[in-house]
């Protein structure tokens, strides 16, 4: 879990440097928001099998957490948008996806 959160903290990381360097990049936010994402569900959901049922119990912060992970994944751009804004980036032009 460590492992996994400390990637994700280092994608984001590097986005927001380069964005605050005058290097934005939609690939690399995209990149370090659907990672991130991903892992934080992962995670969570780790912890909350280790914590059993005391891991569903609003007494405990897990509860919270879990919640937030899945409701975050959502405001902050589903892991299907940002997979499709990585894909155009990375192809370098735009697809009609209405078609």
């Amino acid at each position: 879990m460590a492992m996994k959160i400390g990637a994700s903290q280092l994608l984001i990381h590097r986005a927001a440097q380069n964005a605050a360097a005058g290097l934005p990049s939609i690939v690399e936010s995209s990149i370090g928001k659907c990672f991130a994402n991903e892992m934080v569900r992962e995670v969570c959901g780790a912890a909350l099998k280790l914590l059993g049922a005391y891991g569903y119990s609003k007494q405990f912060a897990m509860e919270r957490r879990m919640r937030d992970a899945w409701g975050w994944g959502i405001a902050g751009g589903t892991f299907d948008i940002q997979k499709i804004n990585i894909a155009l980036a990375l192809a370098g032009r735009r697809f009609n996806q209405r078609a």
